[in-house]
């Protein structure tokens, strides 16, 4: 398995979780709850990608660009969760104050 794919499921797996059965639950609608929880969960994304490609010179292929882990793994998920948060947001009539 390549690291970009490695490092692409890691993010929907997270994502999935969170949004599927972690947010739902301990957050509901509140625009707060999920920023941080999903805050918490973006560090734990980066924490494993970390402890997976720190100091291992990979070059990451994000688009055109050569990147380093923290920012592939960081735009990935970025990418991944934005449509996933805005589908969230109005199945569950998200309060943004």
């Amino acid at each position: 398995m390549t690291p970009e794919l490695t490092l692409l499921i890691l993010a929907v797996t997270v994502i999935s979780l969170g949004y599927g059965f972690i947010y739902p639950r301990f957050a509901g609608n509140d625009f707060k709850k999920v920023s941080m929880q999903d805050l918490i969960a973006t560090g734990i994304t980066l924490m494993i990608a970390g402890s997976l490609y720190y100091n291992s010179g990979i070059e990451f292929s994000w688009l055109a660009f050569k990147v380093n882990w923290f920012w592939f793994t960081f735009l990935t998920y970025v990418v991944i969760e934005i449509p996933v948060c805005l589908v969230y947001a109005k199945k569950h009539n998200m309060k943004f104050s």
